[in-house]
């Protein structure tokens, strides 16, 4: 009589055991939200380059990445700044650091303002910012730089005196 709870217990750990044998299936599910203002983002991004303030935003954390003081933050939410006028950029690239190529994007996406450091001070005070490798004015006419705005859309007063 006493063999039998012994038994038992024997036959219960062997059941036990043999079940934990079977691989596991584990399933792992990231949900991004992607915020109203930013463009559709393909499966596995992870982050928006943003032109506008030269930082990132998380889509999966919800997290605004700006630089502060020399220091890399991550913030709730960007004071001082519209989301409605930025036109962020899905960048290629996952983990935990992305401004470790911030100069690559600024580079290929734009800086604050749209342009390289240096050029708005040429701009005569226009706010202005890339379309398709062209600087063009927020109110979308070429302020008479060669390398601003549209061909052919000076400034000029049409006062020249017929010389090419």
């Amino acid at each position: 009589m006493k063999r039998l709870p012994q038994f038992l217990f024997a036959a219960l750990l062997l059941l036990g055991a043999g079940g934990a044998a079977t691989p596991a299936q584990a399933q792992v599910t990231v949900n991004i939200v992607q915020p109203g203002w930013g463009p559709a983002v393909p499966a596995g991004a992870q982050y928006y380059y943003v032109p506008e303030y030269g930082g990132y935003y998380d889509l999966r954390a919800q997290r605004y990445i700006v630089q502060r003081d020399g220091k890399w933050q991550r913030l709730a939410t960007l004071s001082g700044y519209n989301p409605g006028t930025f036109h962020p950029v899905v960048i290629d690239y996952i983990g935990a650091t992305p401004w470790v190529k911030v100069k690559e994007h600024k580079t290929k996406y734009g800086h604050p303002h749209g342009m390289p450091p240096g050029q708005a001070k040429k701009m005569r005070g226009t706010y202005v910012r890339p379309v398709n490798g062209v600087v063009v004015d927020e109110r979308g006419k070429g302020n008479g730089n060669k390398h601003a705005g549209h061909p052919g859309k000076g400034n000029g007063n049409g006062k020249g005196k017929g010389k090419n």
